[in-house]
């Protein structure tokens, strides 16, 4: 009986500490968060940069769509389909007058190379 009651308590333990998970924020998350930003601010023509309010609080995730999903193309002027590719998303917030609610600039799986926007509509 204590055996049983000792192997229950330890795969309760081992399923607490197995389930659980601590991100930590490294200085280089951080360094790598705000080089993404800088590129995806970057990216951007100046009458869009004029909507944001602070170009060093865009936030930054992952981002797939399974389905069609097209993002502005700012080089030649054209949509581009990123169905089901793996991007980065550097979402900035924009200013209260603003007519957009949020600007997303989505750039490659590496953050080397952007591959357009979008903007909320209010």
């Amino acid at each position: 009986m204590k055996n049983l009651v000792y192997i229950l308590i330890c795969m309760l333990l081992l399923s607490v500490v197995g389930c659980s998970s601590n991100k930590q924020v490294t200085s280089s998350t951080i360094a790598e968060d705000d080089e993404l930003q800088k590129i995806a601010y970057q990216s951007l023509s100046n009458s869009i940069k004029n909507e944001i309010i602070d170009a060093e609080q865009g936030k930054v995730s992952g981002f797939k769509s399974g389905s069609k999903f097209e993002v502005f193309n700012k080089k030649n002027s054209n949509t581009k389909d990123i169905k089901d590719i793996q991007t980065i998303k550097v979402t900035f917030t924009t200013k209260e007058e603003s007519k957009f609610k949020s600007i997303n600039i989505y750039l490659d799986e590496e953050g080397e190379k952007v591959l357009g926007f979008l903007t909320a509509d209010k």
